[in-house]
Formats: C-alpha cells, structure tokens, sequence
C-alpha cells in the first residue's frame, strides 16, 4: 500500500512496538511479530510457542474475519498511520490464513485529528470530547465544520479557529432554506 516505505526500519519498529528485548530472535528485521511473548502485568495465553497473545496485526485480521465471512472484504478504513506498515501485514497474514489472492478490495485511510498543531491522544493528554464541544456550539455547527474538511487529510482543531468558516456556512445554508420556504409560501 506505501511502496515507498518497503524496508522503512524505523516504520516497522514503530508499527510493531516494543516486541521483546530479545530482538534478535527476527530471523529478518522486516518481520513483524504473529505470537509476542507474555510480559508482566499483560493478559496471555498458554501457546506451543510459549506464554503469549497474539501480535495487533493478528487481533485486527482476527476481528474481520470474523465478522466478513466472505472475501474480498469491500472496504476497510483506518488512520493514515496504519497504512504502513499495519495494513500491509494483515493483508500478508489474512490471504495467507483464508487463502485468498485478494483480502481487501479498496483500503480507505483517513486522516488526524489535531489539536493545535498535535495528533489528538489521550496519551498527550490533548483531547476534547464532543460533549465539551456542544457547550459552546451546536451540533449543526459541528456537523459543519466536520462537512467542510476532506476526510483523508488532517484536520487541526482549535476552539478559536475551526468553527468560524462552518458558522458562516451555517448561516447561508439557513438564509437559504428561510428563502425556500418564503417563495414556497
């Protein structure tokens, strides 16, 4: 899906995350983990390859396959970060598994929400909720704002910033309906 990013190091360490400190049991540094071994304080399993859970690729295509039971699955989104190299491997591992020369038909890959200049997380503790939002706006406004901006691109919020084009197209969305009805009558 990123062909430009086949052999990316510092991508795969990111999409894998901490694997283990015995990294040297990869027999190439490009695979990504199916069974991680079981760390303290971490759910696990018993497995032939010792105490573990399955690698987050795994748990994804696991999740699909059992709700589509029939492949090629239409469409399938995430975030524009799981592009590489999350995506490529449960496409390695689901047509491998349902052996299937073609998983997923189309991959739709939206972009981030950022709050001022920063992905939203709940990690940098920089988030807000729909609920705080709704203190100071409408939901007509929010729907808006959120009609305005293209859906694979990021978007970076500000309460000062973001709202004032979606007011705008609020108001001459309502002249318009106003005027509608006025001719209609």
């Amino acid at each position: 899906m990123s062909p430009t990013s086949f052999g990316n190091l510092e991508l795969l360490k990111e999409g894998e995350g901490a694997l283990t400190e015995e990294q040297s049991e990869k027999i190439n540094e490009q695979d990504f983990a199916l069974w991680k071994k079981v760390k303290e304080g971490e759910p696990f399993w018993p497995s032939p390859w010792g105490d573990g859970r399955p690698g987050w690729h795994i748990e994804c295509s696991a999740m699909a396959g059992a709700i589509f039971k029939e492949y090629p699955i239409d469409i399938h989104v995430g975030g524009i970060d799981l592009k590489f190299p999350h995506h490529d491997n449960e496409v390695a591992q689901s047509e491998a598994y349902y052996n299937c020369d073609n998983w997923v038909n189309n991959f739709w890959h939206t972009g981030h929400l950022h709050i001022k200049g920063k992905k939203m997380s709940k990690s940098l503790k920089n988030f807000t909720t729909i609920k705080e939002i709704l203190k100071h706006k409408t939901a007509k406004q929010m729907r808006m704002l959120f009609l305005l901006h293209q859906w694979h691109t990021t978007m970076n919020y500000s309460p000062e910033d973001s709202f004032p084009e979606a007011e705008k197209k609020e108001k001459e969305f309502d002249e318009f309906f106003h005027n509608v009805k006025a001719v209609l009558r």
